[in-house]
């Protein structure tokens, strides 16, 4: 009884506050003191009611429906009512913060009727109070667009306001269709009496044109970007978190209730417009040169998704009595719940940056997060939450739509919500990269009179809502029972991976913490680590896949901040590289998460090991890891990213997180079905790559890409195993044999990129001493005896031949890799690379880093003495100086070769020119590209492309619904 005095609260409350503000019978603070907490307890306990039932029903006046209006209450509206409330309790404090806005009489009798017209409306189960309540909703918004300062002429409140009248109308158009038809307004009686027929769809038609006209959806959308950029940031971030999401929500209602009587192709034809808004919004957003405006882009991109629900006939339903909804449905919505924080933190935190700089213009941005990091981090956080990323809402919301399409059989829908990723990403990256890019020295000045308490107050606010769309996430995977994970075990396959990182880890962080005076950004740079070993640890110990996931994702988004923190061209280059390349990986794991969670609900290892999952998931998995772990053919981004990132971060970027999709393989694959037939390719392919890599690294003249171009190598090495590992019967000497593999090079490389920034960074005897300490590291990946790497060289030829293949590639990649140290070692000492900023190396890292080197060295012998990998030692010493040997022996024929030298530097020099004038052809033709772009958006603005856009739409629509599905 309690929930149904409640719920009219949340309307009737704001609507009073509005006469109240309208009258000035209170302050604004008052009336946000007393409107927010009494809205918010309302909803509270309207929904308890919810925890017995399905919904709550109120009939307005105790008079039912046909003849009065019913409100409901279910799990969907109390969730978009929630997110209602936090974003209007977030903008209510937003507009005290700020002395103009506080003052402003006539803008809060506006603000409480939106937020009383947006509760109305979600809770509305009838079709003329929809159509009322939209109304209000509609000019409120214009209002508080029209009272902005930025839009003084009001030519973006009047485009929004012709808009929006113009759907009115044909909203009221269809509401008037299907009274005349069925006598009913109520959708519940609507959908037990329509029946499905020319009138019907004409209604239909009618009723999503004037809803997509106030949701912006392509080519409908000319009045949102101008009208959401030029509101105050509260103002925007209201109209874009949640009056484009409720009109969407509405649309659902409708589409996934009474008119799903409709049998016609009309849901295919606005997933669609979904994807068409979806991929035009966000190629716009890249294209925009303001802050407020790209954000406002992505609003439109985004709302696409919704509409490809409408798409998913077979598996979309709305939750009722008896019934839980459908994944689909669920995804969805979560989707635009995660969308609506996300946005809303978006555009506060550009409040905060427009009160610091005085504009938004992202040209004069370049560098700000240095002085507004909270903010930055904000809108970081909440980019990543439209982005997908684990375990954010949008990561939980686009599984399950992903899931969804792939249970119906829809790959196109699939793709598109994978397309929505890439695109997302672009426009993320050039925030991100605008951000931390170091700033000109012009714009280093302090300004005049920034408002630096505002922008405080807004950038806490901002990351408040975007920590939610976080939260968001983990409460909901904690609660749902879609698939289970989140599991942590730590077994003996995690420990050998475990042990090693355990050893570089602690130098890594405290070698950039001692050295934070001779990198930028040193204190960023150690947080972003920081937080990379907890990801990194968190992977290691996962004992379901979706944890595994959570984590690898995790630390390529931090792996591309280390890579690109140095902010130089070479940096930034190679960033885009690295993130483009594991935002493919991200997408294959998501795919392959999304049909093995079809297959089973239960995610842990142990489980997928027997529950044998689809081939095609487990190509997708292993295409994610294959990409994260630098495989031959996905490896482009390594040697262009580790040479690039600041010395510390190179060590764990090639030392650790490459071995997460080692891990990743080795969990999966062996006991994978479907992996049965790749033993043979995988050896191939590794064989290949060990050789290649080290070819191309000998060619190179840097000497950190030399040491990439080691990982590459040895990472084919790996492959090889694996493949052994696959194929063999008895692959214990494999197993073995890989994970002497994976323990040397994490310590020797951690050790050499350590000592390659140390190098590079001193000069005289300490450079030398530097220089001598790198040989045993060095020498122990070369496999030179007496060093622990002639037992790993042992342990793979044993592996070789018990499985009745030939030693000679071992043999072959053995020499391959002791001439790269040597050219490693050549350019140190002939072509040093000297740095301006000297570092200064303390005694207890000095020691710390001698030691990392020297259990490399010694680390096999360990395991030698635990677990024997060779029998006769003996033999294994003599054989293992014949590598190291020929390498030398080369190496001695080929330094004498002038000619060569100069044929080969000739021909390196030729192929640089080329790739740099095929650069700036590429470069020339996207700008080319961007422009063509522009010039499309800018021929859909006037009215008369307005309405040519609408009669398209519409004829669309009608093909559409003759066409019976």
């Amino acid at each position: 009884m309690m929930s149904a005095w409640a719920l009219p609260l949340s309307v009737v409350v704001p609507l009073c506050l509005a006469i109240v503000a309208f009258l000035e019978g209170l302050s604004p603070r008052r009336q946000v003191l007393l409107g927010v907490p009494a809205i918010l307890v309302s909803l509270g306990v309207a929904s308890l009611h919810l925890l017995e039932h399905s919904a709550l029903v109120l009939a307005l006046g105790d008079w039912p429906a046909p003849l009065g209006i019913v409100w409901q209450l279910d799990a969907p509206g109390a969730l978009m009512l929630g997110m209602t409330a936090i974003v209007a309790a977030a903008g209510s404090v937003a507009l005290l913060a700020d002395d103009e806005t506080a003052r402003d009489r006539h803008l809060w009798p506006l603000w409480w009727l939106l937020w009383g017209g947006l509760n109305a409306l979600l809770l509305s189960q009838d079709l003329f109070n929809l159509y009322i309540t939209l109304e209000l909703v509609t000019l409120a918004g214009v209002g508080l667009v029209a009272r902005s300062p930025q839009d003084p002429e009001g030519s973006a409140a009047l485009r929004y306001l012709l808009a929006s009248l113009l759907a009115s109308l044909l909203f009221l158009l269809g509401v008037a269709l299907l009274y005349g038809q069925t006598a009913r307004l109520d959708m519940a009686l609507l959908g037990a009496t329509l029946t499905d027929n020319a009138t019907s769809r004409l209604a239909a038609i009618a009723l999503s044109l004037g809803l997509m006209i106030k949701a912006a959806m392509v080519p409908l959308h000319t009045w949102l970007p101008s009208a959401h950029a030029r509101a105050q940031a509260p103002v925007s971030a209201m109209l874009s978190a949640v009056v484009v999401a409720a009109t969407l929500f509405v649309l659902w209602r409708l589409w996934l209730g009474p008119l799903a009587a409709l049998q016609s192709a009309l849901g295919n034809w606005l997933a669609i417009v979904g994807t068409a808004a979806l991929v035009w919004g966000g190629i716009q957003a890249t294209l925009q040169s303001r802050l407020k405006l790209l954000i406002a882009w992505s609003t439109l991109s985004q709302s696409g998704y919704a509409l490809l629900l409408l798409g998913l006939a077979g598996t979309a339903s709305w939750p009722g009595a008896g019934s839980g909804g459908s994944t689909a449905t669920e995804g969805a919505l979560q989707i635009l719940l995660a969308h609506g924080l996300a946005k809303a933190a978006m555009f506060i935190a550009a409040g905060a940056i427009v009160a610091t700089y005085g504009h938004d213009r992202l040209s004069r941005l370049g560098g700000s997060a240095a002085r507004l990091p909270l903010a930055w981090l904000a809108i970081a956080l909440a980019g990543l939450s439209l982005l997908g990323a684990p375990p954010t809402g949008g990561f939980v919301g686009k599984w399950w739509l992903l899931s969804a399409a792939f249970a119906e059989g829809n790959g196109l829908i699939a793709a598109v919500v994978l397309l929505g990723t890439l695109i997302t990403a672009a426009s993320l990256w050039r925030l991100l990269d605008l951000a931390l890019c170091p700033a000109p020295t012009a714009i280093q000045r302090l300004l005049p009179h920034p408002d630096a308490p505002l922008a405080g107050r807004l950038a806490r606010l901002a990351l408040g809502l975007a920590l939610l769309a976080w939260l968001q996430g983990l409460g909901t995977l904690g609660l749902s029972n879609h698939a289970v994970g989140l599991g942590m075990n730590l077994d003996s396959l995690g420990l050998i991976f475990m042990l090693p990182a355990l050893a570089v880890w602690p130098i890594a962080l405290g070698a950039t913490h001692a050295w934070r005076h001779a990198f930028p950004a040193s204190r960023r740079l150690f947080s972003i680590m920081l937080v990379a070993a907890v990801a990194h640890l968190v992977t290691l110990v996962a004992g379901d896949l979706l944890t595994f996931y959570i984590g690898t994702a995790m630390l390529s988004l931090l792996g591309w901040a280390m890579v690109q923190h140095d902010g130089d061209r070479p940096a930034r280059l190679a960033g885009i590289g690295y993130l483009a390349m594991m935002l493919l990986a991200e997408i294959a794991m998501l795919a392959g998460l999304a049909l093995v969670s079809l297959t089973t609900t239960d995610l842990s290892f142990s489980a997928l090991a027997v529950a044998e999952p689809p081939a095609m998931a487990i190509t997708y998995l292993a295409l994610g890891l294959g990409l994260k772990a630098g495989v031959l053919g996905l490896h482009a981004w390594l040697p262009l990213a580790h040479p690039v990132a600041p010395p510390m971060a190179s060590a764990i970027l090639s030392g650790l997180m490459i071995k997460v999709g080692v891990l990743g393989a080795l969990r999966l694959l062996p006991e994978a079905e479907a992996a049965a037939g790749w033993g043979v390719p995988l050896l191939a392919l590794g064989i290949i790559a060990s050789l290649y890599a080290a070819l191309r690294g000998v060619l190179h003249d840097h000497n950190k890409a030399v040491l990439a171009w080691s990982s590459v190598s040895q990472m084919g090495l790996i492959t090889a195993l694996l493949g052994l590992v696959i194929l063999a019967e008895a692959p214990a000497e494999a197993l073995t044999a890989l994970l002497l593999v994976v323990t040397v090079h994490t310590l020797a490389k951690g050790s050499l990129f350590l000592g390659a920034g140390m190098a590079n960074r001193t000069r005289g005897r300490v450079r030398q001493r530097v220089v001598a300490a790198m040989l045993l590291p060095a020498l122990a990946l070369a496999g030179m005896p007496p060093l622990g790497g002639v037992l790993v060289k042992a342990s793979v030829e044993t592996a070789m031949s018990d499985s009745g293949l030939p030693t000679w590639p071992i043999i072959l990649s053995g020499v391959a890799t002791a001439l790269l140290m040597l050219r490693f070692f050549w350019l140190l000492l002939m072509r040093p690379e000297p740095s301006h900023h000297l570092l200064v190396i303390p005694r207890w890292l000095w020691w710390a880093w001698l030691g990392l080197g020297l259990l490399a060295a010694l680390a096999p012998w360990g395991w030698q003495w635990v677990a024997p990998v060779t029998a006769n030692m003996e033999k294994t010493l003599i054989a293992g100086l014949l590598s190291p040997l020929i390498a030398i022996a080369l190496a001695g024929m080929v330094l004498p070769a002038r000619r060569l030298h100069r044929t080969l530097a000739s021909r390196l020099e030729s192929w640089r020119v080329y790739r740099q004038r095929q650069g700036r052809r590429r470069a020339r033709q996207l700008r080319i590209l961007a422009w063509r772009f522009r010039r499309a958006e800018a021929w859909l603005m006037p009215w008369p492309a307005f309405g040519i856009a609408l009669g398209l739409m519409t004829l669309g629509m009608g093909l559409a619904s003759l066409v019976t599905s």
